[in-house]
């Protein structure tokens, strides 16, 4: 009996896993939030019915993370991923996709044609396509993604993500945000949340006071998981060069000093 051909696992282009993690802090751990369930429940019905969906909210809330979390389970060989800067024009972005494709050559400098390839190589087998940073897309970019979405059929699950005025921008092209299935938008951590999440987020934090937690929370953390890994680096680093120091309060002031002073929350006197 001759057995088929194995056929070659396509590799992910999600980025690994610690890359996630803010400077890819030493010691984090993926936490099962209910943002991370949120939006796990999003990307399994966009990949059900092969629809768009935008995952949306303030910068360092987690939301890329949550992202590259589910769809490493969901989905890690069928994910394209195109991450854009600075108002990418057109042939930017069709060269972009054409690449996450893996098409073979260069992209047409005619429209049409080449606009067609990417076209059939959607519809060759199913795809998702996350769109990462979407704030950085203009209008005539939007439009070009439904069209490859489709009207008369849907070609791929397309994840929109980002931060600033993500929603505005797809609430400007009304006949994209019309064909919108599901949203959801990321906030910072609740005090509970931040209570019961950072203690198992990273070991500088099991069994550190509550009271302390939620004091670096209320001065720099702010519910952000890109500020609580800022925060925490620097503690690691602190205790990892000199082992007499302890966490402590005293140290958390030292950790402030270091940080931005606008980002801070200085209660006051009283």
């Amino acid at each position: 009996m001759t057995l088929p051909p194995t056929v070659p696992r396509r590799p992910s282009q999600l980025p690994p896993p610690r890359q996630d993690h803010y400077l890819n802090l030493p010691g984090a751990n993926v936490m099962a939030t209910k943002a991370v369930a949120e939006t796990e429940a999003r990307i399994s019905k966009a990949i059900k019915h092969t629809a768009m969906i935008c995952i949306n909210g303030h910068v360092g809330l987690g939301k890329t993370f949550a992202v590259h979390t589910v769809l490493r389970r969901r989905a890690p060989d069928t994910t394209l991923r195109l991450r854009f800067r600075n108002g990418p024009n057109m042939s930017e972005i069709r060269g972009a996709l054409w690449r996450a494709l893996a098409l073979p050559g260069e992209p047409s400098q005619s429209v049409d044609p080449c606009d067609q390839q990417i076209k059939e190589a959607l519809d060759a087998e199913p795809r998702i396509l996350l769109l990462d940073e979407v704030q950085w897309l203009g209008k005539t970019a939007l439009e070009y993604f439904r069209t490859l979405w489709g009207d008369d059929k849907q070609r791929a699950a397309i994840i929109f993500v980002g931060s600033g005025n993500t929603r505005q921008k797809i609430l400007n092209s009304p006949a994209l945000h019309s064909r919108i299935l599901d949203w959801y938008q990321f906030s910072p951590l609740t005090p509970g949340e931040v209570r019961t999440t950072i203690p198992a987020y990273h070991p500088i934090w099991a069994g550190a006071d509550p009271d302390l937690i939620l004091y670096t929370d209320d001065i720099a953390g702010h519910g952000s998981f890109r500020n609580w890994a800022r925060i925490t680096l620097h503690l690691h680093d602190a205790l990892e060069e000199n082992a007499d120091l302890a966490l402590s309060k005293d140290l958390i002031r030292w950790v402030l000093s270091r940080l931005d002073p606008t980002t801070r929350h200085i209660p006051p006197h009283r």
